[in-house]
C-alpha cells in the first residue's frame, strides 16, 4: 500500500484541528454504529441507475463503526470522518471444501458540513466531504482431507478517491450530549484501474486487468454526539 495516499489522509483529517484551535467554539465528537450499504462492480458499459428498484437488491451490507470530529464556527464546521465496515460470508462448495470470504472497507474523508441549530432539540445537518476509501477484500478456502487439511487463500486491496454527501438528525440530551437518531450518506468510491496476478486453473500466474468503476455505496448510521 502506497504511503502517499495514508500521509494525505492523516493531514486532512488533522488540519481542521489546527485551523480552528483558537476559535471559541468546542469542538464536537460523534462515535456510532455504521451500515455501509455497498456496491458490487456493475459492467462500465451498462451502468444501472442509483434511483432503480434494484437499488438495494444488488448491495452488500457491511457493519462497522464510524467516528468524526467537528470543529464549529458558529453553525458551520470542518467534519474529519472515519469508518470501518465488514462482511464476512463462508459457504460449501463440497462436502470437504468450505471458502470464506471477507471485505473491509475504510473511509478517511473531511469537509464543511453545517448545522441547523435553532431553539428545539432537533438539530439537523448536512456535509460534504472529501478523501479516500482503503478495500481489502480476501478469499480463504479450506478442504478437509483423510490425510490432512489444505488451506489456500487469496487477498488484495486498493486506495481510491472517495466523497461523502449526507447529512442527519441529531436530538439535544442535554448542552453536552445528543443522540444522532439517523445519518445518511451518498458514499461514493472512484475506483482506479488496476491489474491483479491470480492463479489460473493450471496453477499459471496470469494478470487480471480491471478497469476503473464508481462504486456507488451508501452508508447509515446512528450514535451519541458530545
Amino acid at each position: 500500500m502506497s504511503q502517499r495516499p495514508v500521509l494525505l489522509s492523516l493531514l486532512v483529517l488533522l488540519l481542521p484541528a489546527a485551523l480552528f484551535a483558537q476559535n471559541d467554539y468546542k469542538p464536537t465528537y460523534f462515535i456510532a454504529y455504521s451500515n455501509l450499504q455497498a456496491e458490487g462492480l456493475p459492467n462500465k458499459n451498462n451502468p444501472s441507475n442509483i434511483l432503480s428498484p434494484e437499488f438495494i437488491d444488488r448491495r452488500t451490507t457491511l457493519h462497522g463503526v464510524n467516528a468524526e470530529a467537528t470543529f464549529p464556527i458558529r453553525n458551520f464546521g470542518i467534519t474529519g470522518d472515519f469508518s470501518f465496515n465488514r462482511n464476512s460470508q463462508s459457504a460449501e462448495f463440497t462436502s470437504i471444501t468450505t471458502q470464506e470470504t471477507k471485505t473491509d472497507v475504510f473511509y478517511f474523508v473531511a469537509g464543511p458540513s453545517y448545522n441547523f441549530r435553532n431553539q428545539s432539540r432537533i438539530e439537523p445537518f448536512v456535509r460534504a466531504m472529501g478523501g479516500g476509501a482503503r478495500t481489502n477484500f480476501k478469499i480463504s478456502s479450506t478442504s478437509q482431507f483423510t490425510s490432512g487439511t489444505s488451506t489456500n487463500s487469496f487477498d488484495t486491496g486498493s486506495t481510491d478517491l472517495a466523497v461523502m454527501i449526507g447529512g442527519g438528525v441529531d436530538l439535544r440530551v442535554n448542552d453536552k450530549v445528543k443522540v444522532r437518531v439517523f445519518q445518511m450518506d451518498y458514499a461514493p468510491i472512484f475506483l482506479g484501474d488496476r491489474a491483479l496476478r491470480v492463479l489460473s486453473q493450471a496453477g499459471a500466474l496470469q494478470t487480471l486487468e480491471l478497469e476503473g468503476q464508481r462504486q456507488d455505496n451508501v452508508r447509515f448510521g446512528f450514535g451519541v454526539t458530545f
